[in-house]
């Protein structure tokens, strides 16, 4: 036997040791577990979790502090999820979900987007509820949020994320302080054109109208004609309307074919996208969230305590219940200079029993924390049903 066999020998029997002490110690988890929830106490009790923390790191030499810190921290964090486990028939109870339905979307909805026909969002409308569904249109991302509130429609659909340049910051901003919910998603690919009236051509154009996110999807394109000056617009179908009622043949827009037809532009350069697979990732939004078994993605926003480990903490719950974060993203509040919200997707459903421990785990942990929904990706309307 080498010396590291005979190291490891003596680590497996040190094991062995602890084992059964670890056993009894979750044995009288248990046991505080059960005192809990007759006294209706929280599992986490955070004042006491660092005060133990701290006596135990100092019990040590400086140089063994953080192991042992990180030790006792992993094993409080198991006995919680076991006390979670233990209480989880009260987690529906959380006021989190008390916004939530279990039910599926509505039938013969009307739906508003923001834009005019031919907008992205009308397709991803039409990809998540059907062609035929009623729909009304406004021109701006809060205008739409608006028209839901004040019920004119059932649900409102709007862009979230894109593949090439992030997240549709505006949006976020929007849902961060409104008491709405996503309930469905649908991917959209996004082909952009240089559209202009007829008669126009590269060489003709001199100003372009876009909405911003349109132009940053293509900017490499326009690298190759700097004498045409860019303006934002609302949306990119709008743009489009906007550029045929000029009939100018210096000015174009960028939009897709389908609203180039619509609004008798020609196309002058196709799939101008700098990444050609170029997908934006739209919502369908809603006054109640919904909870049904086809929902797999939930969304949540959440602020921390700006302190050390606060984000390590909750990473560390999705770590240890085995869910798997797909995102996260930070975004500065508006009244803490640099101090920072965080929006986080993760795959699961609101029904199943771990994930509400998870969210039971993750709300103890932070100052503030919404969930913003429970949902599945969609094709068509025939998926829904």
């Amino acid at each position: 036997m080498n010396e590291l066999e005979k190291l490891r020998c003596e680590i497996d029997e040190i094991d062995s040791q602890l084992l059964p002490l670890f056993l009894k110690r979750m044995e009288c988890s248990k046991k505080v577990a059960d005192y809990k929830k007759k006294n209706s106490l929280p599992v986490l009790d955070k004042a006491r979790e660092n005060e133990i923390l701290n006596e135990k790191a100092a019990s040590v030499s400086p140089d063994k502090a953080s192991f042992v810190r990180a030790f006792f921290s992993s094993i409080m964090s198991i006995s919680r999820k076991a006390q979670r486990q233990l209480l989880s028939d009260n987690n529906l109870k959380n006021s989190l979900f008390e916004g939530f339905d279990q039910c599926g979307l509505k039938t013969n909805p009307t739906v508003v987007f923001q834009g005019v026909a031919g907008a992205n969002s009308e397709t991803a409308l039409m990809k998540i509820f059907g062609n035929d569904t009623n729909r009304i249109n406004v021109m701006t991302f809060a205008e739409t949020l608006d028209s839901l509130q004040e019920e004119k429609a059932d649900y409102a659909v709007l862009p979230f994320e894109n593949s090439s340049t992030g997240s549709i910051s505006g949006v976020f901003d929007l849902l961060e302080n409104r008491d709405l919910y996503i309930v469905s998603e649908v991917d959209v690919s996004i082909t952009h054109c240089l559209v202009a009236p007829k008669g126009a051509t590269l060489d003709t154009i001199r100003q372009i109208y876009s909405h911003e996110q349109g132009y940053l999807q293509c900017k490499e394109f326009f690298k190759n004609y700097p004498k045409m000056k860019f303006s934002a617009y609302h949306n990119t179908a709008l743009a489009a309307k906007y550029v045929a009622g000029l009939n100018d043949a210096s000015i174009a827009a960028i939009a897709d074919k389908r609203t180039a037809e619509i609004y008798g532009l020609e196309v002058l350069a196709e799939n101008i996208s700098t990444n050609q697979n170029n997908v934006t990732r739209f919502v369908a939004i809603a006054k109640r969230g919904i909870m049904n078994e086809k929902c797999n993605k939930i969304s949540v926003i959440l602020t921390l305590p700006n302190e050390s480990g606060a984000l390590c903490q909750i990473l560390s719950e999705f770590k240890n219940s085995g869910l798997n974060l797909v995102k996260i993203e930070s975004r500065p509040l508006c009244d803490k200079n640099f101090e920072y919200m965080f929006f986080i997707d993760f795959e699961g459903n609101l029904l199943d029993k771990d994930v509400q421990n998870v969210i039971s785990a993750i709300q103890e942990s932070t100052t503030s924390l919404k969930i913003l929904g429970n949902y599945h990706t969609v094709g068509s309307l025939s998926e829904r049903q």
